[in-house]
């Protein structure tokens, strides 16, 4: 005599468990994707000279304007006029106004001479006066760097000093890239001088 065929206990069939098991991988994949730090686009190069003039003033002055919790940079000239560098201080001082950490370094080293280079005195007291905050670097320090981070994740750096030749007449070349670790990095690496 045969039995019945009985049900085998289990709630699934070999088929169906292997479903769901794809199925969570799937969702394993995507969640990893939306936690992972990935670059939103590949880094961008901002190049100047005929036929560029202004490229890097309108990135900057597009993160300046985009941020909205920290505007960090360090600058080696910065040479204010009424034009192109006078609307990204201005553009620095409504990003303050607005609630922005904004914090700026300028190299106070010394000039060709040897004495005290005083080329950002002006320049860092208006800041100031506007709510912008303002470190002169030490004076046996050349700080060299021209670099503005922007809310931790967006990186603008290279050769652009903020002088109207840099962002005008001069062949210069700058990086824009989408990378929060690098962006940490440099943050990290400006909170290291003294006085930030």
């Amino acid at each position: 005599m045969s039995l019945p065929l009985q049900p085998s206990g289990q709630p699934w069939s070999p088929g169906l468990r292997r479903a769901a098991l794809v199925l969570l991988l799937a969702i394993a994949v995507l969640l990893l994707g939306l936690v992972a730090p990935a670059r939103v686009r590949p880094p961008q190069l901002i190049l100047g000279g005929p036929d560029r003039e202004l490229d890097y003033a309108r990135e900057a002055r597009r993160l300046i304007d985009g941020a909205q919790r920290r505007l960090w940079m360090s600058m080696y000239v910065l040479r204010p006029d009424d034009g192109i560098i006078g609307g990204l201080l201005d553009g620095l001082v409504a990003a303050a106004a607005r609630g922005v950490d904004v914090r700026v370094v300028l190299d106070r080293g010394a000039g060709w001479d040897g004495q005290p280079d005083f080329k950002h005195e002006a320049p860092a007291a208006w800041l100031a006066a506007h709510g912008v905050r303002v470190l002169l670097d030490d004076e046996e320090v050349t700080s060299h760097a021209k670099v503005l981070v922007a809310d931790s994740r967006l990186v603008l750096a290279g050769s652009h000093n903020w002088s109207r030749s840099a962002l005008v007449k001069n062949r210069e070349l700058s990086w824009l890239v989408d990378d929060a670790e690098a962006a940490v990095d440099v943050e990290r690496w400006l909170a290291s001088i003294p006085g930030w």
